[in-house]
């Protein structure tokens, strides 16, 4: 199988177009000035969401469920304004009345063994969440192309689905 060398695309009067192939003037720009202030900004709170967190009060577990809601925020609502017809925009908003719901579960059952188990079950719906995002996301970058905003909206919402389960599985037993 041979393999054709395309020559490198210039805007020089040198290589003449024959319009099967783009142009890079016409070429959509990868960063934009709009795109590296975004994330930036983005980058910056979630630095000052990590830097206000309570040292006290489970240090280790309200730093990624902290991260993890204040990424889903940002990035939801930009994959909301950009895709808002698609699936993936609203999936993990749906999710969220369920896991409230479950909570709501969880709260009424009896300390010890049976909150326990419940708690895994909640991970494992999480799990089974995550799976379902990643097939969601390899279809959606096989049909539309990769986006960094609905890949952090959709790890953003199954990180804090399983920081919550956790949080869930630790307490199952009361709070000694």
């Amino acid at each position: 199988m041979e393999v054709e060398l395309k020559p490198d695309l210039d805007c020089s009067a040198e290589s003449a177009s024959t319009g099967n192939e783009p142009s890079a003037v016409n070429r959509k720009p990868r960063f934009t000035i709009g795109k590296i202030m975004f994330w930036t900004a983005v980058c910056a709170g979630g630095l000052a969401v990590v830097g206000v967190t309570d040292d006290n009060m489970l240090y280790e577990v309200m730093v990624p469920l902290n991260l993890a809601v204040y990424l889903a925020v940002i990035c939801g609502l930009v994959t909301i304004v950009r895709f808002p017809a698609s699936l993936d925009s609203w999936i993990p908003l749906a999710v969220i009345p369920l896991l409230i719901l479950l909570t709501f579960l969880y709260t009424l059952t009896e300390l010890g063994d049976q909150r326990q188990n419940f708690a895994l079950l909640v991970v494992l719906i999480g799990a089974v969440y995550g799976i379902y995002l990643l097939v969601r996301n390899i279809k959606r970058i096989k049909r539309a192309g990769f986006s960094l905003a609905v890949a952090i909206y959709h790890l953003a919402s199954l990180v804090g689905w399983m920081v919550w389960g956790f949080i869930m599985l630790v307490f199952s037993h009361g709070w000694d």
